[in-house]
């Protein structure tokens, strides 16, 4: 029985420190900004630095914490819409 009450636990885990590997943060707004800005520069072809996350910071910033993990879904099935078509 135990047993079966961990993975739910072992499956968050991994997905929080997966989250974190990719992203370097677990804030879903500092995941979004940093989702935007990587995807904005994969879209320019050129590395603007960190001013181009900082700014996607201060956008996600006025979001509620659901918008930002919306905003993350959505990019994420962006993304994996675009890789199975």
């Amino acid at each position: 029985m135990r047993a079966l009450m961990s993975i739910p636990l072992i499956a968050i885990v991994l997905a929080v420190g997966g989250v974190y590997f990719a992203y370097g943060q677990v804030d879903p707004c500092r995941v979004l900004a940093v989702e935007r800005a990587r995807r904005a520069t994969t879209s320019i072809g050129t590395d603007l630095g960190g001013g181009l996350e900082r700014w996607t910071r201060l956008e996600t910033s006025q979001l509620s914490t659901g918008e930002c993990v919306g905003g993350v879904l959505d990019s994420w099935g962006e993304r994996l819409s675009r890789h199975w078509h």
